[in-house]
């Protein structure tokens, strides 16, 4: 090989990593964004929940400070006729030593009943005061999380948007185009060779219940199929290139879901796949790729319908919309995924 061929080797190889490092940089960033955005989403529900709890808190609070003011007006006002008889008087008043003990007795327990009253009236005060206060804090934390979950969409935004100008203007030279086909084709073929082969490891599942349902499984996720199994021709680059599996196009941040009950076998990031989830079933294994977010974890046993993650576009995917790509291997060799799913 020449110095020249071996240069240009080198240079193209410099510029794929630099492709890749660029996509990967976002892909990054984008989840990152991603899993903090989800988390306050969720922290913004539970102060929610915590904000309904306490106002219903201050509202019975109220009604029960609202009975124990109309109480002690009543307490007040039978007080003040009590006053203009004469308390002396109305004791003095009595006819003989029971009539006495009687009403002193009814004085004694009114008495009582008035200062518990007015402590229960304190407390009730002490309480509303307290839910009154509570409230106002949700409703800052509230406003809190609100403003700084704005501005994580807003960044999440400009990231995703950086990431599609990105893919697009790769996709609008035919020479970096080139450059994501080859290296598209490297990634599948380093992810085959990453997979343990059949005689290394016990396959995990039944494999004549995953066969029996060929042409009944149930789609990973609704939406239209974009890119069908086998040979096509690049439409960026004109370059011949394979798919192993299918595309399906969908929503962005659409559940996929799994096809058939099995074994998380691997959960994360690939390179040039993006975001990942594989499942087996006995000596079949299920791919979904490019996703936005995951929703289980290798090992995990997974069943029919079960959400794995959401659609997304990391990776190299082959434009900047989400999709989800979905593969089918039989001893890690892929099968066109057609046939197995229902119509």
């Amino acid at each position: 090989m020449s110095l020249f061929a071996v240069g240009l080797v080198v240079l193209m190889a410099q510029d794929r990593r630099q492709i890749l490092g660029e996509i990967e940089a976002f892909d990054v960033q984008i989840l990152t964004l991603t899993q903090q955005a989800e988390a306050l989403d969720s922290r913004q529900d539970t102060l929610a929940a915590e904000r309904d709890a306490n106002a219903a808190l201050l509202t019975t609070a109220e009604s029960a400070l609202s009975a124990r003011r109309d109480e002690t007006r009543r307490r007040v006002h039978t007080f003040y006729r009590l006053k203009r008889r004469g308390l002396a008087r109305l004791l003095f008043d009595a006819e003989n030593p029971v009539d006495l003990r009687r009403r002193v007795r009814y004085l004694l327990a009114v008495i009582r009943a008035d200062e518990a009253g007015a402590r229960d009236y304190a407390s009730q005060l002490a309480a509303r005061q307290a839910a009154a206060a509570k409230l106002e804090a949700d409703a800052n934390a509230l406003a809190g999380v609100e403003a700084e979950l704005r501005t994580r969409l807003d960044a999440l935004q400009t990231e995703r948007e950086r990431r599609q100008a990105l893919i697009r203007d790769l996709q609008a030279r035919p020479e970096t185009a080139a450059l994501v086909v080859q290296e598209r084709a490297a990634a599948a073929t380093a992810l085959t060779r990453a997979i343990p082969t059949p005689d290394s490891v016990a396959p995990v599942g039944d494999a004549a219940a995953f066969r029996e349902e060929k042409g009944r499984l149930p789609r990973p996720v609704a939406g239209p199929v974009t890119r069908g199994f086998g040979a096509y021709v690049d439409p960026a680059s004109g370059l011949d290139a394979s798919n192993l599996g299918i595309d399906v196009s969908a929503a962005l941040g659409s559940p996929f879901r799994a096809v058939a009950d099995g074994v998380v076998t691997r959960s994360g990031y690939v390179r040039g796949y993006g975001q990942v989830v594989m499942v087996q079933h006995g000596p079949y294994t299920t791919l979904y790729a490019h996703a936005n977010g995951l929703r289980v974890a290798q090992g995990q046993a997974v069943r029919q319908g079960e959400v794995l993650g959401l659609v997304g576009n990391t990776g190299l995917a082959e434009d900047a919309e989400a999709r989800l790509h979905f593969e089918l291997r039989y001893n890690n060799t892929p099968q066109d995924p057609a046939p197995w799913l229902a119509r």
